[in-house]
């Protein structure tokens, strides 16, 4: 049995829902789709409530925005099954066998992650083309890849967790806003000793964002990487983390976030361009990271 559980905000997830209760309804046992959406606009809470109409599918809405951490909670409280299988909304199937191809690794796991893939072609909108390419190059990474990192390689995104290990764990909910809720997660993990299987079962990141977003999320997460340090609750296998705890032990970090902030200017043409430097990205997320507290 199957709790399948979408945290929504802001995002068309008909279609996404659609395939996922097609397939549902070919297994041998029972599932749940739980969709909970997050206090979205009018616009979107309008074109999504079709889903409740959907094949084992519940719709449900928060009365309040509560948060990417919370919502997930929320979500586990809700479900009825002991494999929960948790999907960000604004993801694509690309297998009709996805489901199926998860139920053959779970007699005997803590966390399944599947991975995530983007389109092979380039956004036609160029303003959505730094998110496609950071995300192609960073988050698109081979099965064979992640299970050298295998907690370094977890992402939220698209993971099968029994709710016995999710329990004892949770998502911190004191991390607001967007970012390193699957980092501090997968170091939770890391720390009580659970595992993290790594498969082929892929997910399609379809929802990409504008350069001026994806650049104001990347500073909502640093500043939460920056709280995590600070509390010391990840460790040296976060590239981020490792490297600018190296720059400021040794005395660097302030001159590089001096230079990197004179250069801003000229790092975001970079970045908004049809060539982006991810160095030059890395780079400006170690100067943040020295500027937030």
């Amino acid at each position: 049995m199957l709790s399948i559980l979408i945290p929504i905000y802001n995002y068309d997830v008909r279609q996404f829902v659609k395939n996922l209760s097609d397939q549902s309804i070919e297994l041998e046992f029972e599932v749940e789709i739980i969709c909970l959406d997050d206090k979205s606009e009018l616009s979107f809470l309008e074109l999504n409530r079709e889903v409740g109409n959907f094949e084992n599918v519940l719709w449900m809405e928060s009365d309040k925005n509560i948060g990417r951490s919370a919502i997930r909670n929320r979500l586990v409280e809700k479900a009825r099954f002991e494999n929960l299988l948790f999907l960000d909304c604004d993801g694509a199937t690309i297998s009709d066998s996805y489901l199926v191809n998860y139920t053959k690794h779970w007699n005997s796991y803590d966390v399944i992650y599947g991975g995530r893939v983007y389109n092979d072609e380039a956004p036609d909108d160029h303003d959505l083309y730094f998110h496609w390419y950071c995300g192609s190059i960073r988050e698109a990474i081979l099965v064979e890849n992640r299970r050298l990192n295998p907690y370094k390689s977890f992402m939220t995104n698209n993971f099968l967790i029994r709710k016995t290990v999710y329990d004892s764990i949770k998502m911190d909910e004191t991390l607001v806003g967007y970012g390193h809720e699957d980092t501090l997660f997968a170091q939770e993990l890391k720390r009580a000793g659970f595992s993290i299987k790594h498969v082929y079962n892929p997910i399609e990141h379809v929802g990409l964002e504008t350069f001026d977003r994806f650049i104001q999320k990347s500073e909502n997460g640093l500043k939460n990487l920056k709280m995590l340090i600070n509390q010391r609750r990840v460790d040296s296998s976060i590239r981020l983390a490792k490297y600018y705890l190296l720059l400021r032990r040794f005395g660097l970090i302030g001159i590089l976030s001096y230079i990197v902030a004179f250069f801003e200017s000229r790092i975001m043409r970079n970045l908004r361009g049809p060539a982006p430097n991810l160095l030059w990205f890395d780079l400006w997320k170690l100067s943040k990271l020295q500027r937030f507290k």
